[in-house]
């Protein structure tokens, strides 16, 4: 049996390493085995001559580097490809069961974890609870927990992993890990907590930015140049793509969509300021507006579904009874969506989007909640403007935020800055 050569820390990555004790010679061979590894990781299986061109290799250089990634376990045989014309081409792909990635996804009220291989496909249990958000000792020991034996049960080994994503609500800088109010459990900032904890490399962005980055990688905005990718949790936050990359900003903050002024001399917002957008057309809001709403004498489904005690209604609630006909919570929802039609015109005419995609629980409504969007849209924008946007809800409903942690750790390995996250 042919032994497969010995790998030296340092031999393959999936982007260039300033490490001193290498060649120039070595460093050009581990550059074009990233260029490899990003081609067939981002395109899939393909042929020898399609690399070459892709590249800009030569034949024989592809084939030495393509089977030496054979050898190494990253690359696989995928057999005979169909021919256009003469031989049929051997194919080859990336070994998914190659590397893994742990997804995690803190939402407002839950958490989702996962393993996940390199087509994007959970390998374990995708563990869904609710977290207690606002007590961050609880969450993250529970985290902790949770994740610590998902690990154990896929007797993976450690150096099988790239590295972890982590998506979280709030304002928080992606390039520091630092929350706008720098929560620190024991003194670390949340980053170096799970890269303290897991000894693995930590890529961390807002939930709506990470929205924007799942959308990107395998939902509607892929291959789109300009999109935004609205976030409707208890909050309102905003994911930008522009010109194909994902937008942060001077501070990595941008995107706060939910705490513009919406309402002259409105209720008062989380963030301290009056007549945010948040204050009326979030999953909070629209909580509120079921209970004041079924209070004042409103006959609705969602009392049923909560068996008469208001303080349990949850989104979801309000969704069901939606979908089921309800009246009155159609008309809470309508009303919801008129008042993100009215900001959102704001960003058609400022980003001449090519699409907006609609995510986060309030989704669920669809057609419920984007009618009154569009309907509000085209009152209030340029006709010549908005007919380029195309208003969507999100065809991963809740699970493009923990895809969107997994492509945000791919999107990091393919970097050219930053910390190396290393393929061996």
């Amino acid at each position: 049996m042919k032994s497969k050569p010995t790998l030296m820390k340092s031999d393959i990555v999936l982007k260039p390493t300033n490490s001193t004790g290498l060649s120039n010679i070595e460093q050009k061979k581990i550059i074009q085995k990233n260029a490899i590894i990003e081609y067939l990781y981002k395109k899939g299986p393909t042929s020898n001559p399609d690399i070459a061109r892709y590249t800009k290799m030569s034949s024989p250089t592809i084939t030495k580097l393509v089977q030496e990634l054979i050898d190494y376990g990253i690359l696989k045989d995928q057999g005979v490809g169909q021919s256009i014309g003469g031989r049929k081409p051997n194919l080859f792909g990336i070994n998914p069961n190659a590397r893994y990635i742990i997804g995690v996804d803190i939402d407002c009220r839950m958490v989702k974890l996962g393993i996940f291989n390199l087509d994007n496909e959970a390998v374990s249990e995708v563990i869904t609870y609710y977290g207690n958000v606002k007590d961050k000792n609880e969450l993250f020991g529970e985290l902790f927990r949770r994740l610590d034996a998902l690990l154990v049960q896929s007797s993976l080994d450690e150096h099988a992993f790239l590295g972890i994503g982590v998506s979280i609500p709030g304002l928080i800088n992606s390039k520091t890990g630092q929350t706008y109010k720098d929560v620190r459990i024991n003194g670390k900032n949340l980053e170096n907590l799970f890269r303290d904890h897991y000894n693995l490399p930590v890529v961390m962005d807002s939930d709506s930015r990470v929205m924007a980055i799942g959308e990107q990688a395998f939902g509607f905005a892929k291959d789109k140049k300009d999109v935004l990718c609205l976030n409707i949790c208890d909050g309102i936050g905003l994911g930008m793509i522009l010109n194909g990359h994902i937008y942060r900003g001077k501070s990595g903050l941008a995107g706060e969509f939910g705490h513009i002024n919406v309402v002259k001399d409105g209720n008062l917002c989380t963030c301290g300021k009056y007549g945010c957008l948040e204050t009326v057309a979030s999953g909070t809001a629209l909580i509120e507006q079921a209970q004041q709403g079924i209070k004042k004498g409103n006959a609705s489904l969602i009392s049923e579904l909560v068996n008469d005690n208001l303080d349990d209604i949850h989104v979801s609630d309000i969704i069901e009874a939606v979908n089921k006909g309800d009246i009155f919570a159609i008309e809470i929802i309508n009303k919801l969506g008129h008042f993100l039609g009215e900001a959102l015109s704001s960003l058609v005419h400022i980003f001449n989007p090519e699409m907006i995609i609609i995510g986060g629980k309030v989704a669920l409504a669809e057609d419920y909640l984007i009618n009154p969007i569009q309907n509000t849209l085209n009152k209030y924008t340029i006709s010549h403007i908005k007919k380029d946007t195309e208003v969507v809800t999100s065809q991963l409903e809740e699970k493009v935020k923990l895809l969107g942690s997994v492509a945000m750790v791919m999107n990091q390995v393919f970097e050219e800055s930053g910390d190396d996250i290393k393929f061996l």
